[in-house]
């Protein structure tokens, strides 16, 4: 674990030295990501101003589910980014020096890309949970900061995982890089209380691919309707079952990968 902790300290010491070099291209990429996640956040605006509460939430309770939901979606872009790559690696070829590399596969691929544009999503999930409880009336003590920080930390190897699970199906299927699109956008459902979806989606959301734990879980804590040990309950099993089988599924992928050929 040393050794690891080592050689990624080292990885990020020499990407801040590049990244020290290219500020301007940090700034606009930031800069873009936050645009583009407003947006989301502007219909959000649009749908308030005709209605004044969805399923119970207020707009307040509401916004602050989509702030929530930003940061660890945030943590994740900024750390395991790199992970979407996986599929054209696979279908070009290039995974053998990952596999030749005196380390963990996986690990020496994590850490090959570091995406500072996620700064943008965090910082903007971190201003528009604040503008809640300071805007909402929504109460905050040092205790659920404690233990939002927590259920933050967990949530972000959901998005992990799911990203992991479907990038590694390219194993059998050669590219499955739409199936990765199409099962991480699911995430933007989480800026909605899941209450107002039909029961299997609700079951989906939360078990098979639980998004719902990153952002409407954790906002319940926060506004009282759940208790701590109530949200951990169902955030913590499912994220370590996620992530076990992401890496029995990555292993699995690993021993069937076949190079290019000529």
């Amino acid at each position: 674990m040393k050794r690891y902790l080592h050689i990624y300290s080292c990885f990020i010491k020499q990407y801040l030295k590049g990244l020290i070099t290219y500020r301007t291209d940090f700034l606009v990429g930031m800069l873009a990501f936050l645009l583009d996640q407003s947006l989301g956040l502007f219909f959000l605006y649009v749908v308030f101003d005709n209605i004044d509460a969805l399923a119970g939430f207020s707009q307040y309770e509401v916004f602050l589910m989509y702030g929530i939901g930003q940061i660890p979606k945030g943590i994740d872009h900024l750390i395991f980014d790199n992970i979407w790559i996986i599929p054209r690696n696979i279908r070009e070829g290039n995974m053998d020096r990952y596999l030749l590399r005196p380390i963990n596969p996986l690990f020496s691929y994590l850490i090959e890309r570091f995406q500072p544009d996620a700064f943008g999503e965090i910082i903007l999930g971190i201003a528009i949970s604040c503008y809640c409880f300071i805007f909402g009336g929504i109460a905050i003590t040092l205790s659920k900061t404690i233990g939002l920080i927590v259920l933050i930390l967990i949530s972000v190897f959901i998005f992990t995982a799911v990203k992991l699970i479907t990038a590694s199906v390219s194993f059998w299927l050669k590219d499955s890089a739409q199936l990765m699109q199409i099962s991480y956008e699911l995430n933007d459902y989480t800026r909605y209380p899941i209450s107002i979806f039909p029961k299997p989606i609700r079951f989906i959301m939360t078990f098979i691919i639980p998004f719902a734990l990153v952002a409407y879980f954790p906002t319940l804590y926060l506004l009282g309707k759940q208790s701590f040990s109530y949200v951990i309950l169902f955030l913590l099993p499912v994220t370590i079952v996620l992530c076990l089988f992401a890496l029995l599924l990555w292993n699995r992928g690993l021993k069937r990968y076949e190079s290019a050929g000529s």
